[in-house]
């Protein structure tokens, strides 16, 4: 394993936890997007799947712990098909997936917080050989987004580091980071949903066995295992080691 490259994707994703843990107390978790993808959008304060607050806290807690399950999974389908645009090989784990992220992120609506509400994320690492974090190496992603026919956004930061995101139409984006010390990184979040976050954090992290974190790299496709509602509860988990 890459020493270096697993220290850079763990660092780097210390910093993105903070800065937008940072953003959202300072904005108070007000939406900088519409209100959620689902009949009625923004007048509904529907979320990313299309539910309202009150839709989503009427639900029982397995039908919420069977919504994470579905859209983990396109989770996974959309960051497998991006991966394999560039590379087959073994890739870094950086944020695992499999499990809420408890709290709004960038796209929350207007009354969610850390208890209310959640995201999915995960990303994986990779050093592609003489990689420096050229401009033009965002171009496959270009191809494939442009493909996919979704809205794209080129981005530009210190380093300098050039970043391609995409927006699916359904509530998740996929991202493609090349940065000038080699490491690049494919991402995919969601917007926020509404949901009982800390309980079906704990839910879904305790059914799954604790040697399955261990995990830090892996070919495209293999990810986290999402239990079953019906699955024992097998250990008792640090949230904080799990998106709290």
């Amino acid at each position: 394993m890459d020493t270096d490259l697993v220290l850079g994707i763990k660092a780097a994703a210390r910093i993105v936890a903070t800065v937008l843990l940072g953003t959202l107390v300072a904005t108070g978790a007000v939406s900088c997007a519409p209100g959620g993808l689902g009949s009625g959008g923004a007048s509904r304060n529907a979320d990313a799947g299309g539910l309202t607050q009150h839709e989503a806290g009427a639900l029982s807690l397995k039908e919420q712990f069977d919504l994470v399950r579905e859209r983990d999974a396109r989770m996974q389908d959309l960051l497998t098909e991006a991966q394999l645009v560039i590379s087959d090989g073994v890739w870094i784990w950086g944020q695992k997936g499999g499990a809420p992220v408890l709290g709004p992120n960038a796209w929350a609506l207007p009354g969610m917080e850390l208890e209310n509400s959640y995201f999915l994320q995960m990303w994986r690492g990779t050093r592609p050989a003489g990689a420096t974090g050229a401009k033009q190496d965002l171009e496959p992603m270009l191809d494939y987004f442009k493909a996919q026919g979704w809205e794209t956004t080129v981005r530009e930061s210190s380093g300098p580091n050039f970043e391609a995101v995409a927006d699916t139409g359904e509530g998740f984006f996929v991202s493609w980071k090349v940065k000038a010390n080699g490491i690049y990184n494919m991402e995919v979040m969601s917007q926020s949903y509404w949901g009982d976050s800390r309980t079906l954090l704990k839910e879904i992290s305790s059914r799954v066995p604790e040697s399955e974190y261990d995990k830090e790299e892996s070919a495209p496709g293999e990810y986290l295992p999402f239990p079953d509602w019906s699955d024992p509860i097998v250990y008792t988990p640090n949230l904080q080691d799990h998106g709290e």
